[in-house]
């Protein structure tokens, strides 16, 4: 048995090297130097955000993409009813920044497909029956807090027409500091390795796509039954032969705090949707972990054991110290790189340097369970709402929560145009 572990330890060791080597070719990509912002592709951009319920810094995210440095741009927020809580605030908004043309677009319920999707595709009519100028659409979560320059960063590299699409990522910075907290921003930061520039996915919360690709492509049609944005638009940009960039800038902070559970229903809610529409990384994590915890684990425990016999094996010890010495390494670099492309978050990174640091191993046992509880069912929960993902691009609503009527009118914004659109028609 001893003798299994350790040659399991060379394989994750070499393992480790392969990630570590990962991670220092993003590091390397992210941190390189960016040419002068002046003289670069600039169209005429909307921004769509779809909004459920009010996050944390809800009303600061919001802002922030009232305040992007852009010559000409639009906003397209969208809700699934008026009695949503956010609908009031970005009614609000709306008002305050009526410099900006912004509008705010009721959906109404989604059917067949995935709430999210469902107001993506309410935000699309409603752009295709006022602007017909706007070259590029972006797309942003209302959970993120971009930076002033996000817009301009993350439609740059579009004036390149090989470039398909153009994507950020999140970065997720504990409010309060809690434990599972902080897990959370450690298993997300895995998924950096995954990016730069040939990127494997766009993150819908974090990107833009020139609109006349977006028609060509008929990404609207690869959205019709889905319940993921970005893994479908991923798909199509790998169909048409084009590809999609990593912009480093376009990194987002969300700050958040979860719970135990709240950590694991999220985690394995995202491996459960990577098994339908990316099996082949769902697999690749599946070995991967499961060859981690049997070896890095199990050789622990077989440590610790063989101690008390007095039959401590140096080679094995060596080999788990050399796993767990690359992790570390590798969870350091990527909070490096994310302490450059966030310098107002900084402190807050730097402050929790140790978990990336330390928690690795811990990591890998939540995706362990991810990857275990994500293989016997297709159903999920997301936002309240119950679905099964019966194929990429099928999809069912089991459970929809009752819907109270809102107690307070919520007063009609005022833009520039018409601000608001009720769009319910879209449930068939």
């Amino acid at each position: 048995m001893e003798t299994v572990i350790i040659v399991l330890g060379v394989i994750l060791f070499l393992q480790s090297l392969l990630s570590l080597g990962a991670a220092m070719r993003f590091a390397r990509y992210a941190l390189r130097h960016n040419p002068p912002r002046s003289n670069r592709y600039q169209p005429k951009a909307v921004i769509i955000v779809p909004c459920k319920g009010l996050e944390h810094d809800f009303e600061d995210n919001m802002r922030a993409l009232f305040a992007q440095e852009y010559r000409d741009y639009e906003i397209i927020f969208v809700t699934e009813t008026e009695s949503d809580p956010a609908y009031g605030v970005l009614s609000r908004l709306i008002k305050t920044y009526s410099r900006r043309p912004a509008w705010l677009v009721v959906a109404g319920e989604a059917k067949i497909r995935g709430q999210k999707v469902h107001n993506l595709l309410a935000a699309i009519d409603m752009l295709n029956s006022i602007d017909r100028r706007a070259e590029v659409i972006a797309f942003a979560d209302s959970d993120a807090r971009v930076t002033r320059y996000w817009l301009s960063e993350l439609v740059a590299p579009l004036g390149d027409k090989r470039i398909g699409a153009t994507t950020g990522f999140r970065w997720y910075l504990p409010v309060r500091g809690g434990l599972s907290s902080k897990l959370l921003s450690v298993w997300n930061s895995s998924a950096l390795s995954l990016l730069g520039e040939r990127s494997s996915f766009a993150w819908g919360g974090s990107m833009a796509i020139r609109r006349e690709n977006f028609d060509r492509l008929n990404i609207k049609q690869f959205w019709q039954g889905t319940l993921s944005d970005d893994y479908s638009l991923t798909a199509a940009i790998h169909q048409g032969g084009q590809r999609i960039k990593f912009v480093p800038h376009c990194l987002v902070a969300s700050h958040t705090d979860v719970t135990l559970s709240e950590l694991l229903e999220f985690s394995t809610r995202q491996m459960r949707i990577t098994r339908i529409y990316s099996p082949r990384v769902w697999q690749v994590a599946a070995i991967s972990h499961c060859l981690y915890n049997l070896t890095f684990w199990g050789g622990l425990i077989w440590l610790v054991a063989a101690s008390f016999t007095g039959k401590l094996n140096f080679t094995l010890a060596t080999l788990l110290t050399g796993i767990f010495l690359l992790g570390a390494t590798t969870g350091w670099t990527r909070a490096v790189v994310a302490s450059h492309l966030l310098p107002s978050n900084r402190p807050r990174i730097q402050k929790n340097w140790w978990a990336y640091v330390l928690l690795g191993p811990l990591v890998s046992l939540i995706y362990l369970y991810n990857v275990l509880s994500s293989a016997w069912t297709n159903r999920i929960t997301w936002r309240g709402i119950g679905y099964e993902m019966i194929s990429p691009t099928e999809t069912s609503i089991f459970y929809r929560p009752k819907t109270r009527p809102h107690s307070e009118a919520v007063p009609r914004p005022q833009s520039k145009r018409k601000a608001s659109v009720r769009s319910s028609s879209r449930n068939s």
